[in-house]
């Protein structure tokens, strides 16, 4: 087995299924992906009554205990064991050749995921996986090109598409999280059934965001929709059991990041005068990889597709002390007046509503 894309983990899947079981599968990469694409494979082994041992190397007691095991140590009835180990690229070259020893003596007994976001070739571990392993490398992409391309996969396993737009829109509200980008998006095609086409509405209907992204998704309803709809989306909140105080922290933290955006594009005009979104994700990554460019962390964080639709909502804001003097009334009428937040959060978005028309 040879160096794998992540496209072909599909491939790898199938093959254990057949019981074609690589001794080594090395995954270099961003570690929460990498840990979601080694349990498609492993899950398959335990199903096939493998037992699993995980070690994760960036932590000194388990870094302990993983160097006192053998390689080569045979599990109780023969049976297949399977190693996970988080920060593999902290594995000594001597430790390495003697998991390569028990893999030759046992090679039917024993499996290794060896995760890592930078793995040396020059390791023998490497070296043995690129002989008789698989490698899959997912560092030849930025973390949201790799989920953009999962996207695309996934769907054209269903017979589904959806444009542009509509992936940006759905992937900057699914997040960075693996496991909850593809829960969002199991939900999404199940909602859609026959629909070849998945529209920006559906995603509305369905996908929820995550809680880093619910900032953005009541913040944009509030400038895309107007007062009415980010109220009604406030009142579902509400009904969850959301608390008043957390949904205007979301607010405070969305027009705060909105402040802060606008003193960083203050720096960088070449991205504020950007009208493509291609264009500007482009320009915000060689930023982001310049180690010279001053980045404040919350938009460091955020999807370049966040960033964008903020950056076009700029011009309407002429004040934010006006803003933050209405969250901080808000705040008042909820905590100190004891106010009913339903009417509090509908006098909010028609007073910043009101200032935003002027």
């Amino acid at each position: 087995m040879p160096i794998f894309t992540p496209i072909q983990i599909v491939k790898l899947v199938e093959l254990a299924k057949k019981n074609r079981i690589a001794p080594i599968y090395l995954l270099i990469g961003p570690e929460n992906i990498c840990k979601e694409k080694a349990r498609e494979i492993y899950e398959i082994l335990k199903e096939k009554n493998s037992l699993l041992e995980i070690y994760n190397l960036n932590d000194n007691e388990n870094k302990k205990s993983f160097f006192g095991i053998k390689g080569y140590q045979e599990s109780l009835f023969g049976v297949r064991k399977v190693y996970l180990v988080l920060g593999a690229e902290n594995i000594p070259y001597e430790k390495g050749e003697e998991i390569i020893k028990g893999l030759k003596e046992n090679n039917d007994l024993f499996s290794w995921f060896l995760i890592s976001e930078n793995f040396p070739e020059s390791h023998p571990l490497y070296q043995y996986a690129f002989e008789k392993g698989a490698i899959i490398p997912f560092t030849t992409k930025k973390e949201e090109d790799f989920l953009e391309s999962e996207l695309v996969m996934i769907l054209k396993s269903y017979g589904k598409t959806m444009d542009r737009n509509t992936a940006n829109f759905f992937l900057s509200l699914a997040g960075k999280d693996y496991n909850y980008f593809k829960n969002e998006l199991e939900k999404l095609i199940f909602y859609t059934e026959d629909k070849k086409i998945i529209t920006e509405e559906d995603v509305w209907e369905v996908v929820i965001p995550s809680e880093e992204n619910a900032l953005y998704l009541l913040a944009d309803t509030f400038f895309n929709y107007g007062p009415e709809r980010a109220y009604r989306m406030v009142i579902n909140l509400l009904d969850k059991k959301i608390d008043p105080p957390k949904i205007l922290w979301y607010l405070y933290r969305f027009f705060k990041k909105m402040q802060i955006l606008k003193e960083f594009l203050e720096k960088y005009p070449e991205l504020t005068s950007e009208k493509r979104y291609s264009n500007f994700s482009r320009k915000f990554q060689e930023l982001k990889e310049d180690p010279l460019a001053e980045i404040p962390k919350i938009i460091a964080e955020s999807h370049p597709y966040s960033l964008f639709n903020i950056k076009k909502r700029l011009e309407k804001v002429k004040s934010f002390d006006f803003i933050f003097e209405e969250l901080f009334k808000a705040d008042c009428a909820i905590k100190k007046e004891f106010k009913n937040p339903a009417k509090m959060f509908n006098e909010l978005f028609l007073n910043l509503w009101h200032q935003i028309k002027k």
